[in-house]
């Protein structure tokens, strides 16, 4: 294939570590932002402007992730990659699939468990949090599910 016309260049081709840094760092900057935000009941300036820091690294990582290689892996059209490829991309679109339905259920049995246990409703405004954390999470993890089963090569 002519390297001017290779779909993967338009990609940023990060090593696997780093890629398992930035995808570790987006997910746990998104969920950690989401928990604090949700715990905070009351305003306070310095944890508000954490979870604010928290909320865009996670973001920016996450869209990061996204850009990489391991991306152009997760969605390319079955003619642009190899029969090895293939089985990495359904091995981690299987993995996502586990790892949303676990969080869609894990984040509805906590939130039904707080509101038994402190009789506060949860607002639109946190299950739109939730939403989001979800959706940035779901949108990175093919390529990060990827990037973490990929064996780096020491000589490189």
């Amino acid at each position: 294939m002519n390297p001017a016309r290779n779909p993967r260049s338009s990609y940023l081709n990060f090593k696997p570590g780093t890629t398992r840094i930035l995808s570790a760092t987006a997910l746990v900057s998104l969920h950690g932002s989401f928990l604090l935000k949700f715990l905070l009941v009351q305003p306070i300036r310095g944890l508000e402007l954490l979870v604010s820091v928290l909320a865009l690294l996670g973001m920016v990582t996450a869209v990061l992730v996204v850009l990489s290689a391991y991306n152009f892996q997760a969605h390319a059209p079955k003619a642009q990659i190899d029969e090895r490829e293939l089985l990495q991309r359904n091995e981690a679109y299987f993995r996502t699939y586990q790892y949303m339905i676990s969080a869609v259920l894990l984040g509805l049995l906590i939130m039904e468990f707080w509101e038994r246990v402190t009789g506060w409703t949860i607002s639109v405004h946190q299950l739109g949090n939730f939403l989001t954390v979800l959706f940035f999470s779901g949108l990175v993890m093919p390529a990060t599910v990827l990037a973490w089963q990929d064996r780096e090569d020491p000589s490189e």
